[in-house]
């Protein structure tokens, strides 16, 4: 369901994504539309192998679409430079992974708090950021 009022943060036109395997092409991705405005809470479900993974890791700018488009606030995330597209992953995009890699050398909180520390904060400057998202 989309709230009307809120311009969306993510869309997806015509998105597209296959995959080679022994000689044939398995089309997992088949002209995805897909509008999410700001606050909107969205459940991605479907059996084994249908392309949730794949769709979530496009809408990431993890993986690259073989056609369409994955607009941010209205910007291709594909046509950002690679630097760009690292910043747009550290600060726009969140994941929590089936198989989670977090650092087990550290806490949860300093997992949550390694974004802003990699994006050249100090560790006091994304303490209470980190504190806030886990408070949620």
């Amino acid at each position: 369901m989309n709230n009307p009022a809120s311009p969306p943060v993510l869309r997806t036109e015509g998105l597209c994504k296959t995959f080679h395997k022994g000689g044939r092409d398995i089309h997992v991705l088949t002209g995805v539309e897909l509008t999410l405005s700001e606050g909107q809470i969205a459940g991605i479900m479907g059996a084994s192998g249908t392309g949730k993974s794949t769709l979530l890791h496009l809408l990431g700018g993890l993986d690259r679409p073989d056609g369409g488009r994955v607009l941010h606030r209205g910007r291709d995330i594909f046509s950002l430079s690679d630097a760009e597209l690292a910043g747009f992953r550290n600060q726009e995009i969140g994941f929590v992974f089936q198989m989670h890699y977090l650092l087990s050398e550290f806490t949860c909180l300093e997992n949550v708090m390694m974004p802003g520390v990699i994006a050249g904060r100090t560790w006091e400057m994304v303490r209470e950021k980190a504190r806030g998202l886990l408070a949620r």
